[in-house]
């Protein structure tokens, strides 16, 4: 009598040990699941893009003479310019729409990365201080480029932040932990 309640004791140990593993094999599945995953999405020009705080759609990417802009870089000096569409897709304002620190695209070709680019806003032919929410803004991001370089394939990455509601430290809303959305490839155009 003793030996069969040992043996039903053990039966149910072992069935409770087999559905705590299958609990959490499914939770770390799941969790698997919601990672970001290591290489960024390739992107293609009129195809939306996450960056910072907003959504960006690449429209067109020219090599230019002469600046968007007269704040836009270094004057004399050839310019890669990226000019799209940009969103501010949070409740409010932003100051900060590619994040705080900014995380700007980073351009890189022939296996060296180019210095951090001005955004200039298309209407005011100014840099960009300030984003209004869900006002869509035409935009121009300008790369200034070295003397020797020539026109050849371009890789620009962007990333954004995540959004969290209820933040671990201070339990308010905070924008935490950027990562890479996108990575887009082409060979710029002559531009004027």
């Amino acid at each position: 009598m003793l030996s069969s309640a040992f043996r039903q004791i053990w039966v149910r140990i072992a069935a409770t040990i087999g559905v705590i593993a299958a609990i959490a094999a499914t939770w770390w599945m799941k969790v698997e699941e919601a990672r970001v995953p290591d290489a960024p999405p390739r992107i293609a020009f009129d195809q939306p893009v996450k960056v910072g705080r907003g959504v960006f759609t690449p429209r067109r990417l020219t090599v230019e003479n002469t600046a968007p802009s007269p704040a836009a870089g270094a004057k004399g000096s050839r310019k890669l310019v990226l000019a799209g569409r940009l969103e501010n897709v949070t409740g409010e304002s932003q100051v900060a729409v590619f994040g705080f620190p900014e995380l700007l695209p980073v351009l890189s070709s022939g296996g060296r990365k180019f210095p951090t680019p001005q955004v200039i806003l298309d209407r005011d032919k100014e840099p960009l201080r300030q984003l209004h929410p869900r006002i869509a803004e035409d935009v121009s991001i300008v790369w200034d480029l070295p003397e020797n370089w020539r026109a050849q394939e371009v890789a620009i990455e962007f990333s954004a932040e995540q959004f969290k509601l209820k933040d671990n430290l201070y339990a308010k809303a905070s924008w935490l932990m950027p990562y890479p959305t996108g990575v887009l490839t082409a060979r710029p155009e002559g531009g004027a």
